[in-house]
């Protein structure tokens, strides 16, 4: 038997034992907090992904260097329009906050309850009552995005007396748009070149879509006819050739030869089946040759032989164009061209953007003989890997973080993958991300913001009366077996 003093003993080690044990276990509750707080990676498991940022959105706000204020003016206790993005709208902004680095501030408002601010805000900005709506500001300047805007809405379920549905979310569209807008000077213009059979730019366009995201870019389409102008515009950011069908007259290409010598940024989508020799003479002078092939490829379809000529691309992952849209697929519907670049030097560099890997190839006879086929030939045709879109640049320095005057050009053997109907999301980051490049807007290269569409999920009766079946019947009545089990053994 111990002695009165060794359990004396014993109970001190115990507790501070014990007490150690607390101080550690708080000491590690701390540590663990600390890094929490301070080291941790943001995720999105939202079905749609709905607030994780685009590759453009979070470079832009990275380069911020002017303090923003974003004004959330909404009154979700009421049924003004736009009420039901109030809560896309926040997750949204925090975002935002956490990509931005202390340099965005948002401020919430509800008007119904902080009246004062209120008449404040719109004593300074100039809206109305009853609006739901975002004011951005920076640098004195500022733009409001209506609540009603950033959505989408299918107006179907109003035929049953119910309100809109949100179909689409398009607040990082609406956002990063005014933030590229308000962090410009000045406003810049792309100007579409006409006359000689192109897309026409404005109401009823076939680029319609193209026109809408180029102007979400802070950029504002426009277009131009070389032979009444006589001149590209000074306030040219870049000129853009969409699909000639016929070629330029001598006057229009002086001019844009000139515009080119003068470190212009132009970009050109070819039409292969047109015949311009006088623009494709321009493009072999500078080392890039459009040559008179068909990219397709055949399948065996049973005893017969399909020809394929829409044409899935890679993105080059070495080039600052298009490195960070590598893994996705460029479409080139229709006819397609492969492109010969020969660099001449003299300051100049020539770099591929996207190419075709086989099985796909040139084909030099396109016209298909139905009684000889098409078969690779590989004295005459172009084998694989082929250059679908190129990228020159004369005077540049490659380097993101350098800014030098230089003549900047884009070319690709296609023209049909910008047109309403072909376009796609892989298609559209990469016309922007060249468009951003040639205006000296690297940092806005990548994959621009899309709409987030709303996920649903259609069951039928028979679907909807199992799930209730189960949630309501088969699981109670499992957990109550089970329990039923359980107390049946302990009985024993």
């Amino acid at each position: 038997m111990k002695s009165p003093q060794e359990s004396s003993r014993h109970r001190a080690g115990a507790r501070l034992g014990v007490t150690a044990q607390v101080i550690l276990a708080f000491v590690l509750l701390l540590m663990v907090n600390y890094v929490g707080f301070h080291y941790y990676k943001r995720g999105d498991w939202s079905p749609g992904r709905k607030f994780q940022l685009a590759d453009q959105t979070s470079r832009l706000l990275q380069q911020l260097t002017t303090p923003v204020t974003v004004y959330v003016f909404f009154s979700p206790s009421t049924a003004a329009p736009g009420f039901e993005v109030y809560n896309d709208v926040l997750n949204l902004l925090k975002e935002y906050q956490s990509a931005a680095g202390g340099k965005l501030t948002v401020e919430y408002i509800d008007p119904t309850r902080n009246l004062a601010r209120a008449r404040e805000l719109q004593s300074k900005f100039g809206f109305g009552d009853g609006e739901n709506l975002l004011i951005v500001e920076m640098g004195g300047r500022s733009k409001q995005i209506s609540a009603v805007d950033m959505a989408d809405y299918d107006m179907m379920p109003q035929l049953t007396g119910d309100p809109p549905r949100v179909a689409a979310f398009k607040g990082e569209q609406a956002l990063t748009s005014a933030l590229i807008g308000l962090s410009e000077p000045k406003e810049r213009k792309i100007y579409f070149l006409q006359g000689q059979g192109e897309p026409l730019v404005g109401k009823g366009s076939k680029l319609s879509l193209l026109e809408e995201y180029i102007g979400r870019q802070g950029v504002t389409p426009a277009p131009l006819n070389l032979g009444v102008a006589g001149a590209v515009p000074a306030d040219a950011a870049a000129v853009v050739l969409v699909g000639p069908r016929y070629d330029l007259p001598e006057a229009s290409m002086s001019l844009l030869r000139n515009y080119w010598e003068k470190d212009g940024r132009i970009m050109i989508l070819l039409d292969p089946a047109s015949a311009t020799p006088v623009l494709r003479e321009f493009l072999t002078s500078l080392g890039i040759t459009a040559q008179d092939d068909r990219v397709l490829r055949t399948v065996q379809l049973g005893f017969a032989t399909g020809i394929l000529r829409d044409v899935s691309g890679r993105f080059t992952p070495e080039n600052r164009i298009t490195r960070r849209l590598y893994g996705a697929e460029a479409m080139f519907p229709g006819g397609t061209c492969s492109l010969a670049l020969a660099p001449s030097g003299h300051g100049t560099s020539i770099e591929p953007l996207i190419t075709a890997e086989a099985p796909f190839w040139g084909e030099i006879e396109y016209v298909t003989d139905e009684n000889k086929g098409v078969v690779f030939d590989a004295d005459k045709d172009t084998p694989a890997p082929l250059i679908l879109a190129a990228m020159l640049e004369r005077g540049g320095l490659g380097d993101e973080k350098v800014g030098v005057n230089s003549a900047r050009m884009i070319i690709t053997g296609n023209a049909e993958f910008v047109v309403d109907g072909s376009i796609t999301e892989p298609n559209l980051d990469f016309f922007l991300s060249a468009l951003n490049w040639m205006m000296d807007r690297s940092y806005l290269t990548g994959i621009a913001p899309k709409a987030v569409r709303t996920f649903s999920l259609n069951l039928t009766d028979l679907e909807t009366s199992r799930i209730g079946l189960y949630t309501l019947v088969v699981i109670p009545a499992a957990a109550l077996v089970a329990g039923f089990f359980v107390w049946w053994r302990r009985r024993r």
